[in-house]
């Protein structure tokens, strides 16, 4: 079960898709990406604004299964598990918190939740972002590639997706069902979007050049105004902030921005065509996701030990009464671990075509 829930991570999900932009159809796996990253990101931000615990925060009747580990509590029972991280519970709550996973927290846990674990991201659930993700990947493949296959199976993925992020203590029913909201709205707006003419501009080069035009204004405040509006709002609605915090909202908006800026590279020489044998196609494919994990791997390498890394950062600040340079330090890691893995789909397609494994085709839509 802890397995399934896995497939709701956008870092797992992520580089499956960059596999399909490389060796199925750029166009419609980019798309897909996009619709992924900014339900990412709008779920995230919503947890932030709604500042709503998970079961197993305030409750130590409610059992998270998904962290393997008994409660340290010492108010109340030591009910709460965690299998995942072998990590005990923080919960500071008694027995007032919940009754059971499918009860309500009450007004003064609410409270006491907000004073003392709101600043942490991970203790957000209101909406459910593995049901949100969960919504948007899978109906969002059947409606790109046009799947009907694809369309019978989302509803079943969504259910279990729903039932076993309840089950294993990390939401409420609220939050999965906040979750699917979230996630048909966002499939509502990119359908509109596939069927208007921006589409269409979405692909053209003149789109995006650096012109006062109507399209052109509305690509680039999409692309990295609102980002930057989300960002500003979720600093100023998570207080009291530490510089680890700081580092997730940075990493928050980095995939984003990576996607978007190596997209505006990539589409100024012209987007690269899908054509090429099953070899070519395959061999792309191999080139994005090496680069992809390597970057990953190296950035997890260079900013999680050592004096490099954002835990040491994190500590280090703490020791110092969070000094504005831990935390301007903290949101450039964060944001360079979340951006660059992303970015890497503008150097593969460099290389690719370079290895003559494409060629650019800017009349294909």
């Amino acid at each position: 079960m802890i397995q399934i829930t896995q497939m709701g991570y956008p870092s797992l999900i992520v580089p499956i898709i960059v596999l399909a932009i490389f060796g199925v159809d750029f166009k419609k796996g980019f798309l897909l990406l996009q619709l992924f990253l900014w339900t990412d990101l709008v779920t995230t931000a919503l947890k932030i604004l709604v500042e709503y615990p998970r079961p197993y925060y305030v409750g130590k009747k409610a059992i998270n299964l998904e962290n393997n580990a008994t409660s340290t509590s010492h108010c109340g029972d030591k009910k709460v598990i965690n299998l995942e991280n072998n990590t005990a519970s923080t919960s500071l709550f008694s027995e007032n918190g919940i009754k059971d996973i499918f009860a309500l927290p009450d007004n003064q846990t609410l409270k006491t939740f907000h004073l003392k674990e709101a600043c942490k991201l991970s203790s957000l659930g209101f909406p459910s972002g593995h049901v949100s993700l969960t919504t948007v990947l899978w109906e969002g493949i059947a409606t790109v590639f046009n799947s009907r296959l694809i369309r019978i199976l989302t509803t079943f993925a969504i259910v279990l997706m729903a039932f076993l992020r309840v089950y294993l203590g990390k939401h409420f029913i609220g939050d999965v069902f906040g979750g699917l909201i979230v996630g048909l709205i966002s499939l509502g707006v990119f359908k509109y979007f596939l069927k208007s003419p921006m589409k269409r501009d979405f692909f053209k080069k003149e789109s995006f050049e650096l012109v006062l035009r109507r399209q052109n204004l509305i690509f680039y405040c999409f692309m990295f105004v609102i980002p930057i509006i989300l960002i500003t709002l979720s600093l100023v609605r998570l207080q009291p902030l530490n510089p680890c915090t700081v580092a997730d909202l940075f990493g928050m908006v980095g995939p984003v921005f990576g996607m978007n800026i190596a997209y505006l590279l990539i589409i100024r020489k012209g987007i690269p065509s899908d054509t090429g044998s099953t070899e070519q196609r395959a061999t792309r494919a191999f080139i994005a996701f090496l680069l992809f994990e390597v970057s990953k791997i190296i950035l997890e390498t260079c900013f999680c030990t050592g004096q490099m890394g954002d835990h040491y950062l994190c500590t280090m600040a703490e020791t110092i009464n969070y000094q504005p340079f831990a935390f301007l330090k903290c949101a450039l890691i964060g944001f360079l671990k979340a951006f660059i893995p992303v970015f890497t789909i503008w150097v593969s397609v460099v290389i690719c075509t370079k290895l003559n494994l494409y060629r650019k085709n800017e009349e294909r839509l």
